[in-house]
């Protein structure tokens, strides 16, 4: 039978950039708020990005299966995570299933994040970023939802673009007004990432 998370495990919360250590990522955890990426290297080959991971998706599943890869799961914003129980290999199993189900639509997205024009692959990633439990101003042809930043540096990896260009479309989205600080007074106009704002997303 399969190691069991124990049930004295408590929840844990993660700053923008902060790492699970090794040891935390052989048992298993939901992402309750904020998103990850999730890196993977083989060997000697680069480290390279593999997916995102959001609200309700279960990490440190590769190391329940025995994965060989050397992977990396580090928060891309503020993250809450709860720890998950089973019983036993069939609880387990019925966990894996649901897993792998995620996994593979969250690999799809990656790849669409990684082709098109700049400024849809920032915006997609936004969308998958939108926070859905913060309540949202709907109109027929547009929605206002939170949305917090990470920083330009993740999000040029992940979309595969630059620093620079990613900064002039996230302007670009200000200038709009697509992209609007959630609380300006507290904001320093110069720093884009690991804040909330608010996105103008089409219906």
């Amino acid at each position: 039978m399969m190691k069991k998370n124990s049930t004295t495990m408590q929840h844990r919360h993660l700053s923008a950039r902060q790492a699970m250590a090794e040891l935390d990522l052989q048992v298993l955890w939901r992402i309750e708020k904020g998103a990850m990426r999730i890196d993977s290297q083989v060997g000697d080959e680069p480290v390279s990005f593999v997916r995102l991971a959001l609200p309700g998706d279960i990490i440190g599943m590769e190391h329940v299966v025995g994965v060989k890869d050397s992977i990396t799961v580090r928060a891309i914003t503020e993250v809450s995570l709860a720890p998950v129980f089973y019983l036993d290999d069939k609880q387990l199993t019925k966990l894996l299933m649901s897993t792998v189900a995620t996994n593979y639509q969250r690999c799809r997205e990656a790849i669409s994040l990684r082709s098109g024009p700049v400024d849809e692959r920032v915006k997609r990633l936004l969308r998958m970023l939108v926070d859905e439990s913060v309540s949202e101003a709907e109109t027929e042809s547009e929605k206002a939802s939170a949305c917090v930043l990470p920083s330009l540096g993740n999000i040029a990896d992940i979309i595969h673009s630059t620093r620079e260009t990613v900064c002039r479309v996230l302007n670009s989205l200000k200038e709009a007004r697509l992209l609007v600080d959630g609380d300006p007074e507290k904001m320093k106009r110069r720093h884009l990432e690991n804040r909330e704002h608010v996105l103008q997303l089409s219906a």
